[in-house]
């Protein structure tokens, strides 16, 4: 059960990150927005240059863990560092695109990162 749920926890993660990709409603509460606090003064086209390639990585790297957590035999060996990549990713991406909802992003990536480089912490291999 608890793999079932990590899994899902995995790609779940992974998969908000699409969400900088939807359209922008007219709401300035919005909080994937392109803008960064650390580079303030770069465009929108420029932190897409940038942190798009992040997002396709980290959303792969997420969805392969999961996959590998789920069993998948080629990815069951891999996931922890599948997993490990993609939570690194999103903090970068967070950090760079941050807005005060995303408080519990960083709280996401720790555990992932507990669970991916601490053996058996979560379940038995």
């Amino acid at each position: 059960m608890i793999r079932i749920v990590f899994g899902a926890l995995l790609l779940a993660h992974g998969l908000i990150h699409l969400a900088w990709f939807a359209p922008k409603p007219p709401d300035d509460a919005f909080p994937f927005r392109w803008d960064s606090p650390i580079f303030p003064e770069a465009s929108e086209a420029t932190l897409r240059r940038l942190v798009t390639p992040m997002i396709a990585v980290l959303v792969a790297a997420l969805a392969f863990a999961a996959l590998g957590v789920w069993g998948v035999p080629i990815l069951t060996g891999v996931w922890p560092a599948a997993a490990a990549l993609g939570a690194a990713l999103s903090f970068g991406v967070m950090a760079l695109l941050w807005h005060p909802w995303f408080v519990t992003g960083p709280m996401v990536n720790l555990l992932i990162l507990l669970f991916a480089l601490i053996p058996g912490l979560a379940f038995k291999a």
